[in-house]
């Protein structure tokens, strides 16, 4: 870390910019020519929505994708700001706290990134906001793997707004945090899959592409992202619409 802040932020921006979309293109990509082009006549009993997406909601979905990422890399220097000046709980020597609390601190991540997605994704739904925020995502009703991050530049603003939440209050490695955002970057593709592949499925409250696919087809349903915890305690899960 201490390497990469010698660069300029420009640099910086770039090379995060780069290995965001070249995560997202091996995340997306591979289930993605798997599942809807090389296997799809075989695993086509599993697709949730039979029909496929066609070639100009997945142009869409790219493109948007990459605005997102465009503004998820440009949040760098906010964050070289923070970290140069000692705002931040970041600790460079694993054994500071130990290799247990080095994967504890990812885990309190994923929930407290769970928490933060749920009650903001509950907000961009609000009828003052949603048009402004959420609605561009909504579009895409049969979402691809492509879709996962294809947000209105405001979304993504307020779903980077869980990084300056871990950076300023849970102590934090690099590699915690690098592997964070890369799990994020997984399981927010994983939900948008569009087929319904229960192996996948590991405990009963994980969210799941079926899941997360009735939220696209009827937004009162299903807000959460890793867990459908906040939406079992919420009155807002639905297993499959009628």
């Amino acid at each position: 870390m201490e390497t990469l802040l010698e660069l300029s932020v420009f640099k910086l921006w770039f090379l995060l910019m780069v290995i965001l979309v070249a995560r997202y293109m091996v995340v997306a990509g591979l289930p993605y020519f798997w599942l809807y082009i090389i296997k799809k006549e075989e695993y086509q009993s599993l697709k949730i929505q039979k029909a496929h997406p066609n070639r100009k909601q997945i142009f869409q979905e790219i493109k948007y994708s990459l605005v997102t990422f465009c503004i998820y890399s440009s949040g760098i220097w906010l964050f070289v700001y923070w970290l140069k000046n000692g705002y931040t709980r970041n600790y460079a020597d694993i054994n500071e706290y130990g290799l247990v609390y080095f994967v504890v601190s990812i885990l309190l991540m994923v929930v407290l990134h769970d928490t933060y997605s749920y009650w903001v994704h509950r907000l961009m739904h609000h009828k003052i906001i949603f048009k402004y925020t959420h609605l561009l995502h909504h579009k895409f009703k049969n979402p691809s793997t492509w879709g996962a991050f294809a947000f209105h530049p405001l979304e993504s603003i307020l779903t980077m707004g869980i990084i300056p939440i871990i950076i300023f209050t849970v102590p934090w490695h690099n590699w915690a945090l690098v592997v964070f955002i890369t799990w994020m970057i997984f399981y927010d593709t994983f939900v948008h899959l569009g087929y319904d592949i229960k192996q996948l499925k590991l405990f009963k409250f994980q969210n799941t592409p079926l899941d997360h696919d009735v939220h696209h087809r009827n937004s009162k349903y299903n807000f959460g992202l890793y867990f459908t915890f906040w939406d079992r305690l919420m009155g807002t899960y639905k297993y499959k619409l009628d």
